[in-house]
């Protein structure tokens, strides 16, 4: 009975819906959804983040950021990680002033002084370097950016919320790494997100599973989070696309962690195994995720250490709010999906992610 009571008393999470409360369905992207959606709020971040694997076994991935939480406000800045086939981290974590920053109006044009990130024809353009390390990548999408619904996650009575858009569901990636003067050609795939939220993500979010799934003719993309215990439910949102379109979009995500243990370094109870099942009215999949030898293992907040006012932030962050952690790993996967009647199994490589948040 007070399970019930429990459940009947949980504030409400409306996952993608469309404005007038309709189910989301899947819609194109314009420059406005594309570009910055500034704000007041001093918990505002917004984020574009893209990932390059490539077929030699490299692998990189980069965020942009303009955060109100900095300084100063609306300051953006960036960071990016090239992975070596030996598991070998390389990251660099740069911060402008909010007058570096340049944005078109008419088409997507991100630039911070010789960096940027572009809209061009059938995709995007990336350039970005900083101390010997860098970027050059063209994005060539086969699946046209999207979003889905309003594109909002809504936690309780509306003050909290995420939202997120796909500019690069499945492209086809080409360019090159640099490290240390040497060119290193990139050929693989890729993916590229665009999120927002305006108040502290502690509000609603606590441990994130994300999966980047892709095989010859199929993309998947699975995103979950857990929620505090006050909200009905957790956060999900995953598609299936083939090589042209979105074949199904989801809220309902499932996710089921197998061969838990306690990493010493960081205390956290990190899974060897993840299984996502994804559930529609149409589709069905389902994907077991081998985590167990992570590429990448880092305390996020680890880049505050070489700040000369980091060591004190960090203690007060782990002190009082969180003691963020990634885990990545990069492996094969089978995804058992099922759509529109016809079950097939797809074998590809899948980026996965758990992130805690708290």
């Amino acid at each position: 009975m007070a399970a019930a009571l429990a459940a009947a008393g949980a504030e409400a999470v409306k996952l993608f819906l469309e404005d007038d409360g309709s189910a989301g369905t899947v819609h194109g992207l314009t420059v406005k959804d594309m570009n910055l959606h500034p704000s007041d709020e001093f918990m505002y971040n917004e984020n574009y983040f893209l990932i390059a694997i490539t077929e030699a076994g490299y692998y990189g991935y980069v965020n942009i950021l303009v955060s109100n939480t900095g300084i100063k406000s609306f300051t953006p800045g960036f960071s990016f990680t090239i992975v070596t086939p030996e598991h070998q981290r390389l990251v660099r974590d740069v911060d402008f002033a909010p007058e570096d920053l340049v944005l078109q109006s008419d088409k997507f044009d991100l630039r911070l002084k010789g960096n940027y990130l572009r809209e061009v024809p059938d995709g995007y353009e990336l350039k970005i370097s900083e101390g010997g390390l860098g970027m050059e990548l063209r994005y060539f999408n086969q699946v046209p950016g999207f979003v889905l619904g309003n594109g909002k996650a809504v936690f309780g009575a509306g003050a909290d919320w995420f939202y997120i858009n796909y500019p690069g569901p499945r492209p086809v990636v080409t360019g090159k790494f640099v490290i240390e003067g040497k060119e290193v050609p990139v050929s693989g795939w890729g993916y590229m997100d665009h999120s927002l939220s305006v108040t502290n993500p502690a509000n609603f979010e606590q441990v994130w599973h994300n999966m980047k799934f892709h095989a010859q003719g199929h993309t998947v993309l699975i995103s979950s989070f857990t929620t505090p215990e006050q909200y009905e439910k957790g956060f999900g949102l995953a598609v299936i696309t083939d090589n042209e379109k979105v074949l199904c979009a989801f809220t309902d995500v499932r996710v089921t962690e197998g061969e838990v243990k306690v990493d010493a370094e960081s205390g956290k109870a990190y899974p060897g195994r993840v299984t996502y099942e994804l559930v529609s009215d149409r589709c069905h999949a389902k994907a077991v995720v081998d985590c167990s030898r992570p590429t990448e293992k880092f305390d996020v907040l680890a880049k505050l250490d070489q700040k000369w006012w980091g060591k004190a932030a960090k203690a007060a962050i782990n002190t009082f709010i969180a003691k963020p952690w990634y885990y990545r790993a990069v492996e094969p996967v089978a995804v058992e999906m099922t759509i529109g009647g016809e079950t097939k199994t797809v074998k590809g490589e899948a980026f996965n992610e758990v992130i805690f948040t708290q």
